[in-house]
């Protein structure tokens, strides 16, 4: 089959997902019919080097980069990376309609009345999403009301984001563009999965990815953004109580925390009524009741964090009219390395009271998958769906120039 001619053919394009507790690179090439996926990697990120978002030990991590797509015979000269957490904002905002030209000048100004961050210390991005309709106040007449548009705008602290242009130049790869972590997933999850886009025709979704550090929380249509939230309970925090629960290192407690399944609390079910043979029935026992301990404790914080959720999909509900379609989230995509502890999805699901499935960015009848092994796609696709959504983004951007 030939392939589309796009910018995949000019240079090797990585996308790099750098988070707290793992490096995900993933390279994919565009086909005549829709994505091919090259090469799927990732490795532990070094300790203490990325805190709160921002590459703190910019060497460390391009060496684990450098070593990452070296030994998984990446071919690659550039790289696009994102950024998260709550120093970066994402809001739709309504402003006087002007043109961009016009808006990329005062920017600038119309930021500062939305964010509490400095502003100069910051990059400033943004997005005019089209005209908003403006009912005229009473006695005003409908030609004199101010035009307005609406606008994604993004703000992003320039240490988060400078530091991850140096540590792709001391990788070696030239940085083509430092995004926001929503946009490279919904690009993979929804916007180049056309049966996925299909779903959220007429109501939104929610996808909530379960991090290391932080669980992002957004609200999707098929126009786009509606909410970004970020939560402060993910993966650290499971690891810490499973750790203070049963008293023993971090290593140990990662592993165990993964052996928990949540469906037992769903089937009123101790783990402690589990049978065992004889001969092993009193480590049988002991490894139950610790099961059970750690279960019990991950269980609190897991409700507080649906708890959180909820409140959200509560408070975006409560932006439209009783009724309206628009304001009913039905459906909430889950995804993100902690996402993956036993039976959440089903858990997440009787808890919230909504359709829940696994964010896969490969269940996409347009993505050849055929290069990569069963066992690996398996083993990483709940944590790729940044990586893939960064490493489509300029062949996505061409195809739609293209399309125009």
């Amino acid at each position: 089959m030939a392939r589309w001619k796009g910018v995949f053919h000019k240079q090797g394009i990585v996308g790099l997902d750098l988070g707290s507790y793992m490096i995900k690179a993933v390279q994919v090439e565009p086909t005549r019919t829709g994505w091919r996926l090259l090469q799927i990697a990732q490795s532990p990120t070094p300790a203490d080097s990325i805190r709160d978002g921002v590459i703190v030990q910019p060497q460390a991590v391009a060496e684990a980069i450098k070593k990452l797509l070296r030994e998984n015979a990446f071919r690659a000269s550039a790289a696009i990376t994102a950024i998260a957490g709550a120093p970066v904002i994402v809001r739709q905002v309504a402003l006087p309609k002007m043109s961009e030209a016009m808006l990329r000048k005062t920017i600038r100004y119309e930021a500062s009345k939305y964010v509490s961050t400095s502003i100069e210390d910051s990059y400033i991005g943004f997005e005019i999403l089209g005209d908003l309709e403006r009912t005229p106040a009473e006695g005003e007449q409908s030609e004199s009301a101010e035009k307005q548009m609406q606008v994604l705008l993004v703000v992003a602290p320039r240490e988060m984001v400078d530091a991850q242009i140096r540590t792709l130049e001391m990788a070696g790869l030239e940085a083509l563009a430092i995004e926001v972590e929503a946009f490279a997933l919904y690009r993979a999850l929804f916007e180049i999965n056309r049966v996925a886009t299909a779903k959220l025709e007429g109501r939104p979704a929610a996808i909530v990815d379960i991090g290391a550090s932080y669980t992002n929380l957004y609200i999707v249509s098929g126009d786009g953004f509606f909410l970004t939230r970020t939560i402060p309970i993910a993966g650290d925090a499971f690891t810490q109580t499973t750790q203070n629960t049963l008293h023993c290192n971090w290593s140990e407690a990662e592993r165990f925390k993964r052996t928990v399944d949540f469906r037992h609390l769903l089937k009123r079910r101790s783990t402690r009524s589990r049978t065992s043979g004889e001969d092993d029935s009193t480590q049988e026992s002991a490894d139950g009741a610790q099961e059970e301990a750690v279960l019990r404790a991950l269980q609190a914080q897991v409700d507080e964090l649906l708890r959180e959720v909820r409140r959200s999909l509560h408070y975006y509900q409560s932006q439209f009219p009783e009724g309206s379609p628009h304001g009913q989230v039905t459906n909430l995509v889950i995804t993100g390395g902690s996402s993956q502890l036993g039976g959440f999805t089903e858990y997440a699901s009787a808890r919230l009271g909504l359709e829940v499935e696994p964010g896969d960015p490969f269940n996409n009848p347009d993505f050849d998958t055929a290069h990569i092994s069963a066992e690996a796609l398996q083993m990483f696709t709940p944590v790729l769906g940044i990586a893939v959504g960064l490493a489509v983004r300029e062949a996505f951007a061409e195809q739609q120039r293209q399309a125009a």
